[in-house]
């Protein structure tokens, strides 16, 4: 999703800010203080797009990691209860929304177990 819109706001800053600079018939004065200010903001996003790009990529991984840990760690724990082994806890921080959830799970495992003593 981040490729094709890259790709096409490059393609619109070009078609913008070169095509119709160079097309369009400007008076002297004005080209000669456009040329420089476009090629500046050429370098300004050369530059700092990669950087954006990269802080970005970190947090989404970081976001992913957040939600999508916890739901794995469930499913294993899950697992291994579906297997026979009502010894098991679900571990969740005290901060995740799946809290409630292992909370329940693990007072149901504590009735299981009593009963099967």
């Amino acid at each position: 999703m981040i490729i094709p819109t890259v790709l096409a706001a490059g393609c619109l800053y070009f078609l913008i800010f070169t095509i119709i600079a160079k097309n369009i018939i400007l008076p002297d004065i004005i080209a000669r203080d456009l040329i420089p200010v476009v090629h500046k903001i050429n370098y300004i996003l050369i530059i700092g797009l990669p950087v954006v790009f990269v802080v970005i990529m970190t947090w989404a991984v970081h976001l992913s990691k957040r939600f999508v840990g916890p739901l794995e760690r469930l499913e294993e724990d899950l697992m291994k209860i579906d297997s026979g082994d009502y010894s098991v806890r679900i571990h969740i921080k005290d901060d995740h929304d799946l809290k409630p959830i292992a909370n329940v799970i693990n007072h149901l495992m504590d009735k299981l177990e009593k009963n099967n003593r």
